[in-house]
């Protein structure tokens, strides 16, 4: 497949549909809302590393304070890949999250750890109980 079609892919599994992607970077935590496939189309864009006419991947998360990042991913089509076959057995699974750790032996951007499960409940307070 090719890496457009696998960006269109990606970005029509994980947005919307109730199935949530958090990126969990150092100390960040960040739950992606959008996700947009952009093109480079001279260089004036200020992503350095794609050449003039490739295409990458827009995200735009929030963290738990509400402070919004802006995200700039050249991944590869074997992290596209693998995060679509993720997506499938976590929805087989019934998972309604993915969240992708930065590997910590690598410097490379398209190194991840992928887990699945559901977005983490508050816990309950137990009432006060009373003896009489």
């Amino acid at each position: 497949m090719k890496k457009l079609a696998l960006m269109k892919k990606f970005m029509r599994s994980f947005v919307g549909k109730g199935f949530r992607l958090v990126i969990k970077e150092h100390e960040g935590v960040f739950r992606v809302h959008t996700i947009e496939i952009m093109q480079k189309t001279d260089d004036r864009c200020p992503v350095k590393d794609i050449p003039v006419g490739d295409y990458f991947l827009h995200l735009v998360a929030t963290n738990p304070q509400g402070s919004e990042a802006s995200i700039v991913c050249n991944w590869t089509d074997d992290l596209l890949e693998s995060l679509l076959a993720s997506y499938k057995d976590a929805k087989d699974a019934d998972f309604s999250e993915i969240t992708m750790y930065r590997n910590p032996l690598s410097n490379d951007s398209n190194q991840w750890l992928l887990t699945w499960g559901n977005k983490p409940e508050k816990p309950k307070k137990d009432p006060i109980r009373y003896i009489s």
